[in-house]
């Protein structure tokens, strides 16, 4: 009776609990290489990472393909996201550094919430292409991605481009950004979990049960 207890409950829970855990901690790296504004000379390549966790993100504007983004059609999926997400940044190209408290949200259109841009949803696990925001600080603006329009569509252009405050240095860009994701290893599903101590319980007693016999 001790044991078909026990195992009644292990059953509920198996039953009560989700199946999957959804990804929330999202690392992501940003990499390419610089070279002059005609794109002749090399500069240098860069690497930049952050680390975001869409469960604090207070963003919700998304827009699928095809759809209405304020009067223009999308080229292609739209999912916004704020910088309150945002748990780590590593941003720093020969010796300059951009931190988290230099983010500048970017608006797509009027009446849109500002924030950071990929072209899919992070919460489900799929590795963006395309991004579109940016970095403000008193030496440089760093700009990840861009948005383009016309009459009619809308959508986020790859690249990045250093613009520097002082007007003897030139600008630097690229048209070609590798965006790449490595999340951290999941969490066991609390299903999984919660069953595996049950059992073990359940065991335990038995064993108890039968040696008092």
């Amino acid at each position: 009776m001790i044991r078909l207890s026990f195992l009644s409950i292990a059953v509920v829970f198996i039953v009560g609990m989700p199946s999957h855990v959804q990804a929330s901690i999202v690392n992501l790296t940003f990499s390419g290489t610089y070279k002059t504004v005609d794109l002749e000379e090399e500069v240098g390549a860069f690497n930049y990472s952050m680390t975001y966790d869409t469960t604090l993100d207070t963003n919700t504007e998304s827009f699928a393909t095809g759809a209405d983004l304020s009067g223009l059609t999308t080229y292609h999926e739209w999912h916004g996201y704020s910088a309150s997400g945002i748990i780590d940044l590593d941003f720093q190209f020969d010796g300059m550094e951009w931190l988290l408290s230099d983010h500048s949200g970017n608006v797509p259109r009027e009446g849109v919430t500002e924030g950071l841009w990929f072209d899919v949803d992070l919460a489900t696990g799929a590795t963006p292409t395309l991004a579109w925001f940016k970095f403000n600080n008193s030496s440089s603006d760093l700009y990840l991605g861009n948005m383009y329009f016309d009459d009619e569509n809308i959508g986020l252009g790859t690249g990045s481009t250093i613009v520097f405050s002082s007007d003897v240095t030139p600008s630097i860009r690229t048209n070609s950004l590798t965006i790449t994701r490595s999340d951290p290893a999941p969490i066991p599903e609390p299903a999984s979990v919660i069953t595996w101590t049950l059992l073990g319980i359940v065991g335990w007693i038995a064993t108890w049960w039968e040696r008092r016999r």
